[in-house]
């Protein structure tokens, strides 16, 4: 059955573009059932922002609390409005990832190598899909264990406090709570296809790095100078397209993860305070650990594979010395040189936009931020 969710066009991303397809964020043909998924996506993004007019209209603490608990769907709707924003370039730098995987798939040496990071881009999604499905349940179902019905004083409780057309009090809580828990869903697809297509494509990155060690390790031919000179071309040629795509890549993130990190303490500070106050009951209490450990994983996940693209770039330059590059004539060492030299800098994540000097800083190597 996974295999359906495959795209030989994507090798890589084949099912984060299913998932953001069936969300209509990825549309590459705008038909009618698009540009109704699109509507959709507005009609969400309206009702989400529908919650902060009317903190702004008449304060209050508990829609604020309730803001900041569910803080993450509020992310996954900045997510999506980015996307959209940036869907030329999203679209540029996907095709361009799929086509480097196209190409170098042609190659029996190389292809291992990708199928490798391909099984692993694999197993980390579909682990998330799970834990965000899990998780769903857990958060979805809160609000009817807390409601307090029967005692005099009802009191029934939202997921999100937006405008809907219905009483709070049954039957219209139930239709409002219905009208929510669609359009929870569709935030968390939001979430769950933006973030992990990120990641894959972090671990693209990582992966191609550790492709690009395995060129240079070959680039020196005995036999044929002319040839070692084309390879130094062709791995030059090659590493500046990475450069290229990943400049493109976290100029489409950095706004995106600098607001989440910021939100995502504030939302991990709130639930944790909830936390100590839960008192007698266990459901409660689970439901909001593991609402803390996804949002930890998710975190996990950014971290660890941005500093494995920051690892494997380090490593690049010291490949070069793993060829026979000592048998080649003076003005090929020369040349291995220059490229080790090129090639001596570092990949990082960049989550906000620096000042001109600290980005001279990162530039030179002395401040690294992931």
């Amino acid at each position: 059955m996974l295999k359906l969710l495959e795209d030989p066009k994507y090798p890589l991303l084949g099912p984060h573009l299913r998932l953001l397809k069936f969300t209509g964020l990825w549309h590459p043909v705008l038909d009618r059932v698009t540009r109704l998924k699109l509507l959709l996506f507005y009609i969400t993004t309206a009702f989400f922002f529908s919650q902060y007019i009317k903190c702004m209209l008449a304060i209050n603490v508990d829609s604020i609390k309730l803001i900041l608990q569910y803080i993450p769907f509020h992310i996954g709707i900045v997510k999506a409005c980015f996307f959209q924003k940036n869907y030329a370039n999203w679209s540029r730098l996907i095709e361009s990832i799929s086509e480097i995987e196209r190409h170098q798939m042609l190659q029996n040496d190389i292809t291992i190598h990708i199928k490798n990071y391909i099984h692993r881009s694999r197993r980390v999604t579909f682990f998330f899909w799970a834990l965000a499905l899990f998780s769903n349940f857990s958060i979805f179902t809160e609000p009817y264990r807390k409601n307090q019905v029967g005692n005099g004083t009802d009191s029934y409780l939202y997921l999100f406090d937006g405008y809907t057309p219905f009483d709070r009090v049954p039957p219209g809580y139930y239709c409002s709570m219905l009208v929510q828990t669609v359009l929870g869903h569709v935030v968390s697809a939001y979430v769950v296809g933006w973030d992990m297509c990120v990641v894959s494509i972090m671990i693209f990155f990582a992966g191609q790095l550790k492709i690009f060690r395995i060129y240079n390790m070959k680039i020196f031919c005995s036999k044929n100078n002319a040839t070692s000179l084309k390879n130094i071309a062709n791995c030059h040629e090659f590493y500046m397209k990475l450069i290229s795509y990943h400049k493109l890549f976290n100029s489409l993130i950095s706004t995106v993860m600098f607001i989440y990190l910021i939100v995502i303490s504030v939302n991990l500070g709130v639930c944790i305070i909830q936390i100590a106050v839960i008192q007698d009951d266990l459901g409660a209490f689970l439901s909001a650990c593991l609402y803390i450990v996804a949002c930890l994983i998710q975190l996990l996940l950014f971290y660890w594979y941005s500093n494995e693209v920051t690892h494997e770039s380090l490593l690049l330059s010291y490949s070069l010395f793993e060829s026979d590059w000592y048998y080649a004539p003076a003005i090929l060492q020369r040349n291995i040189a220059i490229l080790a030299e090129t090639t001596n800098r570092r990949f990082f994540v960049r989550v906000i936009v620096f000042s001109p000097f600290l980005m001279k800083q990162i530039s030179d190597g002395s401040l690294i931020i992931c």
